[in-house]
Parts: C-alpha cells; structure tokens; sequence
C-alpha cells in the first residue's frame, strides 16, 4: 500500500506539480523549435547548393524528389559573385534523408513553385554517375558553362504574372472587356469552335506525342535556338546596325538599273527559250557527230604515238630548214637578178626553145655555180692559180729523157688494202676548206697521228701569184673578194 500513499503525496504537492509541468512545458517548446530543423538526435545527409535566384524561397521550405519530401532546407545564405559565376548568389544548406546521399556529380536541381497560393520548393533530380559522389557538407556549384551548372532554369507561374506590370493591366483590363463584347450573343459559334475544337484534339495529341519521343529532338531545338538568342543578344546592336546598312544598299539597289534588268529578266527569258529551242536541232546534230566520231576515238592514242615519232624523227631534219631557205631565198634572188637582166633576156632569146638553147642554158647556169662556188677559194687561197703554176712547172721540169711531175707517191701496206679500221697515221683531207678563214689545201700540217678530214686550224699564208689586170677590182665589187 505504500506506492500509492508516494504517488498521492507527489499530486497533493504543489511545488514539485508545477516544476513537472515547466520542465514538460519546456520539453514541448524546444522540441517545437528545433523541430523545424529536423528531429533531434536523427542523423542527416547535409549538402549545400547554390541558386542564382532564392526569392520567395523560405527557409526550412521542402526538398522533394519526384513530389515525395526528402528534407529541407535549413539555411538560405547570400553569397557574393566568384569564380565560376559573375553575378551574386544564394547559397542553400540542405538536410536530406541520409537513404539519398551520396549524391551524384551529375545531380541537377530547381526551385519550383508549390501552389498558386505561394511557397515554394526545391526539387532534386538525381543523377547516374559512380565516380566523383558528393560527400557529406560537399556543394553544387553554379557555372557558367552548361554542362557544368547544376541548376535547371525554370519559369514558375508567379514569374510569368510579375511580368504583368503596372503598364499593362490597364490594356489588358481593356483588352477583356473587348473580349467580353466579342463572344456576346455568339453561343452558337462558341459552340461549334468548342466541337471543332474537340475534333482537333485527337490528332494534336498524336501529333504532341511525335514530338514529345525523345528521337523528334524538340528540346535540343529549343535548347539550341535559347542559345543562339543568347548568343545573339550580345551582338544585337551591330546587327540592328547591319540590317539598317542592308536595307539602305536595297534600297539603293531598288532605284538604280538593277530593278531595271530585273523587270527585264522575263522578257530575256523567253528570248533565251526561244534560242535554246532552236538550238536543239544542231545539238542534236552535233551529238549525232559525236556518236559516229566515238570509233575513232579508239585509234586515237595509237595515231598520237605514231605523230610523236614522226615529229621526233622529224626535228633533226627540219633543224636545217632555216639555213636551206636562206640559202634558197639567196638563189632565187640570184635568178631573179639574171631574169632582170637585158643581157640575160638577149641571150636567152638568141637561143631560142631548141636543144642547144636548153643545153646552153644549162652550161651556162652550171659554169655560173661553179665560178660561184670557186671563186672564195681563188680570192682567198689562189687556189686555181697555184694549181697552174705547179702543172705548168711539173710539164717543164726534167731532165734529157724527158719532164717529170713533182710528185712522190708513198705507199703503206695498212693504207692500200682493206681493213676494219683506218690505219692510226692515216693523214687525209678528202674537202680542204678554202676561204679567207683557212686555206687548207698543201697547209695540212704531219703530225704522224691519225687525222681524216679538216684539220683544226691551218695558215692562210699562200703563194702569191700575179692575178691578170683589174680581176681583183672586179671581184670586190661583186663581193666575193674581202
């Protein structure tokens, strides 16, 4: 019986009572505080995250994933620009459920907005990295590279409300009143748009589900053409600058003869047509030409080979055609001159077309080559002379039995007869060159080598013999005499 007599003193005392209920009433106030924060003595996966804009965001606001509440946020710090990002920011501490952590590098998150009443939240998307986990008190960072910023953008209802400003309720007010009077007395209409409307629904839906799969790429389109305005924001005065430049140049364009030949350019077409028309009859004819011409074709390498050995072959010839005109060029005018002279004409007619004037022609023409072909040589060399004067004196020289010719044949055994090669003192000059250059003939320097043909260089230096009266004088004026 003695349990109950404590507990009855325990409630009958009035002290100790209300020093129970204080400690209770303290308990239930400290629990309610920091509750808010999380139970205490429960273990809590912390990260923090930071976001570019935390407005309306309040601290101890939910963190969900997939809608379903996996912690809070436990504090919302201001954070001022760094590296990795150029303007102010904030900084979230979060408490997650330790089931969660550790967190993938690859994670995104984004503030969105819990009702149309307000709040909002933060919600997590986790990623599928192994490597490169986020440790308990670790951060995710914003940046300015995409692939590397964690947080997604997000335009929540309220944003796209606070854009209707001050300046344009008034118009927009108006705007409905406007509307209102519109869809009055219009039921029936209203009606068969809401039918029509039913009707199109169907294949909108199957037309919004094409786009959604993933293989339609829609948000890689709007991803891309977010940037490219983005890209473009940053030069849009030059740009505005270029397209004012452009329409000024068009419309120079439009006033000056371009807008001319462009109402031109009809006409000019029909004219064109009309000549390719009539052209199509001799393309025609030549494609015909073409296709008999397409046999030939085949022995076209086999004759281009055969005219490049013939052009080969030919050069050496063909080297001393310029020399043989020259030469030919100086006969003809040679003949011109002897057709020009009264002398030659007279003679000619004397002759008469019988076969002694065709002979006597000939004679004549050949003892003029001749003379022509000698005469260097006895101007030069007194070729003709000294040949004289050693017959002459081979006929007179001798002695009683009678006159002798100056000369001393030697005969060589290896020279008389045949052999494969000529003999290694052979000593012969078959064409003495005679000119006023070289006089070779009886000028041939022995060597006791073996030397067939000219000899390199010889003596001008012969004898002299007395030319008759005035033949020198002749000879120079002819030319023929240096």
């Amino acid at each position: 019986m003695r349990p109950p007599r404590i507990l009855a003193a325990i409630f009958e005392s009035t002290v100790l009572m209300g020093t129970i209920t204080v400690v209770v009433v303290a308990l239930a106030v400290y629990l309610s505080y920091v509750a808010a924060n999380g139970l205490p003595f429960v273990a809590t996966y912390q990260v923090s995250v930071q976001v570019a804009n935390a407005d309306e965001l309040a601290k101890n606001a939910d963190v969900r994933v997939g809608g379903a509440r996996v912690g809070q946020v436990l504090a919302i710090t201001p954070e001022p620009a760094s590296r990795t990002w150029p303007h102010p920011f904030a900084q979230l501490r979060l408490a997650l459920d330790p089931s969660l952590g550790p967190l993938a590098p690859d994670t995104r998150y984004r503030i969105r907005l819990s009702s149309v009443l307000g709040g909002k939240y933060l919600e997590l998307i986790p990623g599928h990295l192994r490597a490169g986990r986020i440790p308990d008190g670790g951060t995710l960072r914003l940046s300015t590279n995409p692939a590397r910023n964690h947080e997604l953008p997000f335009v929540d209802f309220d944003t796209a409300l606070g854009t209707f400003g001050p300046a344009t309720e008034r118009p927009l007010r108006a705007a409905l009143a406007e509307l209102g009077d519109i869809v009055a007395g219009r039921g029936n209409q209203l009606n068969d748009s809401l039918y029509a409307l039913g009707r199109l629904v169907g294949p909108l839906d199957r037309l919004l589900a094409v786009v959604a799969t993933p293989s339609s790429q829609l948000g890689a389109l709007i991803t891309g053409a977010a940037r490219t305005t983005s890209a473009l924001a940053s030069v849009a005065p030059t740009l505005t600058d270029l397209l004012g430049r452009a329409a000024s140049t068009f419309g120079v364009l439009a006033r000056s003869r371009l807008g001319a030949a462009i109402d031109q350019a009809p006409a000019t077409e029909a004219v064109a047509t009309g000549v390719l028309a009539r052209s199509v009859p001799v393309l025609a004819e030549a494609h015909r030409i073409l296709a008999e011409l397409r046999p030939a074709a085949a022995a076209l390498p086999a004759a281009a080979r055969g005219l490049d050995q013939v052009v080969l072959a030919g050069t050496p010839i063909w080297r001393p055609v310029p020399r043989l005109a020259s030469e030919l060029g100086g006969a003809l005018a040679a003949v011109e001159a002897l057709a020009r002279d009264p002398a030659s004409r007279a003679t000619f007619g004397a002759l008469g077309s019988d076969d002694l004037a065709t002979v006597g022609s000939s004679a004549f023409v050949g003892l003029g080559a001749v003379l022509r072909a000698a005469a260097p040589a006895q101007f030069a060399c007194n070729a003709i002379g000294l040949w004289v004067r050693n017959f002459a004196s081979s006929l007179s020289e001798g002695d009683a039995s009678g006159a002798w010719l100056r000369a001393m044949p030697l005969f060589d055994q290896s020279q008389s007869s045949q052999a494969a090669t000529p003999a290694p003192d052979l000593h012969l000059n078959y064409y003495p060159i005679e000119s006023p250059r070289q006089c070779q003939a009886g000028n041939e320097g022995y060597t006791g080598a073996q030397l067939i043909g000219n000899p390199p260089r010889t003596s001008t230096t012969v004898d002299d013999t007395a030319p008759p009266p005035g033949v020198l004088e002749e000879g120079r004026k002819a030319g023929l005499v240096p």
